[in-house]
């Protein structure tokens, strides 16, 4: 599987084609430009054609040299998925042969082999070199369409950020906080031990880790309801914990707290990818299975708390709340009440070119679902906290509209696997909830919300440059807003109503990770001031 080029057979020039005209470059050019920085005669010449900056030439060099550390395996089992068929697909309409077809065999080929190349390993310029054919060809036209709606991409996604920014600081000013106080009243809720129980829930195939706040002498006990409780829902990739930190925290401030570890979509499904003992990411009942997975778990907590067992009467089951990052956003919006957009997703799917949003090539999967109409929803769910999650084109607006309880989104202007854009800012607004927000993390990556991602262990290991700086201080946003919110929209205390106001979060973010909270995409006051664009009109 992994050798589809002929030996010997190489590319060694690259064919660059705009319209009638075609240049040729020599791959040794490339070379000796990666290695030394040095342009040939004819390289500087084609660079002052296209009027490249000593800036962009210098990225171009670090892209033709930067080295992915990933397996031919992994590489190989991926590029084997739909996803990765998909995504080769899309590069083939610029990356051709000489004669102008797009080659996914040639191209996969290349790929991996490079991986597999001990010595320069999985980068553009070795691709190039090893690329199975005498040349090949890279269509500039169709490169700078892609180049353009990448670039419009981005001026979206700064105005936007921006947009949000200038709101938030809008809001913090007219509505300043005592932080000192609101911290520590926050801190001051922190009453209870914690003990961790695993429970079988029949239907889920791994073990539900519940967190159960436990009394201290001295100290609040066991509220004559019950506690709260919180499910939370990981990512592609994940385990029950992944939020580990997050779990703990929240209990000890009295919400209980439910983890589930997804089967078909935690971190042991890509290892079977990985090992070619399964041929996708995830199947496509997956996104029906997380939803059901969760509200399995509430029937078998519900049992559990007014049975003869140790949790009777532990639990609030009329204050049920869930957290979900990326596919666990997805989760927790399907259960919130969000419905698929069958329409979005025809129009949408497959992605007509290279997309500035990865995300689409999973929403795109669930187009084969069909309509599962409500079916997913569960009405016990009064409250959702979602990190970076996806759906912009399986909900659209009318499925985001369906969503009547109170919704908190959490964005980063560094995601590159969900953009905060289009995946956290445009749903923002469109939900019609009373009860909703929206924190935009500066510099936030997809990654930098999860607590174990930096593990060994991980199936694909993500480079500390991808997750970003110092990610635990994000968890601690997390921990204090995420107390503060549910108890809040589940308990009801109004005491934490200012914590979830622009000028607390501005007070604790950093220089590190700014953070910037809205409840609303247009500006507040006064009501004759034209509503803020969301982004910057088509050119």
């Amino acid at each position: 599987m992994l050798l589809l080029a002929s030996p010997g057979q190489a590319a060694d020039r690259l064919l660059v084609s705009f319209g009638l005209l075609e240049r040729s470059i020599p791959i040794t050019d490339l070379e000796r430009f990666a290695d030394t920085g040095e342009l040939t005669p004819q390289l500087r010449i084609y660079s002052q054609q296209l009027q490249l900056s000593e800036e962009q030439l210098q990225q171009i060099r670090q892209v033709l040299a930067s080295r992915a550390n990933l397996s031919p395996v992994a590489v190989a089992q991926f590029l084997y998925t739909e996803q990765g068929v998909l995504l080769l697909e899309q590069i083939g309409r610029v990356v051709q042969t000489p004669v102008r077809q797009a080659n996914v065999q040639a191209l996969r080929g290349a790929l991996i082999l490079a991986a597999a190349d001990p010595d320069a390993g999985l980068s553009l310029l070795n691709v190039l070199e090893i690329y199975p054919a005498e040349a090949m060809r890279i269509d500039l036209g169709g490169g700078l369409t892609i180049a353009q709606e990448v670039n419009r991409a981005i001026l979206q996604s700064e105005a936007a950020f921006e947009q949000v920014r200038a709101l938030a600081a809008q809001a913090a000013e007219a509505n300043p906080v005592e932080f000192g106080a609101l911290l520590q009243l926050v801190q001051d809720e922190r009453q209870y031990g914690v003990e961790r129980i695993s429970v079988v829930v029949p239907g889920v195939p791994n073990l539900v880790q519940l967190y159960l706040p436990q009394a201290q002498p001295g100290r609040r006990g066991v509220p004559a309801q019950g506690f709260p409780l919180v499910v939370i829902s990981h990512g592609l990739g994940g385990t029950s914990d992944s939020y580990t930190y997050l779990a703990e925290y929240l209990a000890t401030g009295g919400i209980a707290v439910a983890t589930i570890e997804h089967a078909g979509s935690n971190d042991q499904q890509l290892y079977a990818l990985l090992a070619g003992r399964s041929d996708a990411v995830i199947q496509d009942e997956e996104f029906l299975r997380r939803p059901r997975e969760v509200s399995l778990t509430l029937n078998t907590l519900s049992y559990l708390n007014s049975s003869d067992s140790p949790l009777k009467g532990q639990l609030n089951l009329d204050q049920i709340g869930v957290v979900g990052q990326s596919f666990g956003g997805y989760t927790a919006l399907a259960l919130a009440g969000a419905t698929f957009d069958l329409e979005g997703l025809a129009a949408n799917c497959p992605p007509s070119t290279i997309s500035f949003n990865p995300s689409l090539l999973l929403q795109c999967q669930g187009a084969r679902l069909g309509d599962p109409g409500t079916d997913l929803g569960d009405p016990r769910v009064k409250s959702i906290f979602i990190m970076n999650p996806i759906g912009s084109v399986l909900f659209g607006e009318t499925g985001y509209g369906r969503i009547a309880v109170p919704v908190m989104i959490v964005g980063g202007t560094a995601d590159t696997i969900a953009p905060a854009f289009p995946e956290q800012i445009m749903p923002f607004g469109w939900l019609t909830t009373p009860e909703q927000y929206l924190l935009l993390i500066d510099q936030g990556t997809h990654f930098s919300t999860i607590g174990d991602v930096a593990l060994s262990d991980q199936p694909l290991p993500i480079p500390p440059q991808i997750i970003g700086p110092r990610p635990e201080l994000v968890w601690t946003y997390m921990q204090v807003l995420g107390l503060a919110y549910f108890k809040v929209t589940l308990a009801g205390d109004q005491r934490f109503q200012p914590a979830l106001q622009a000028a607390f979060a501005a007070g604790l973010g950093n220089e590190v990770y700014p953070l910037s909270l809205i409840t609303t995409l247009t500006p507040e006051s006064p009501a004759s001031e034209p509503p803020v664009p969301l982004a910057p009109p088509s050119p």
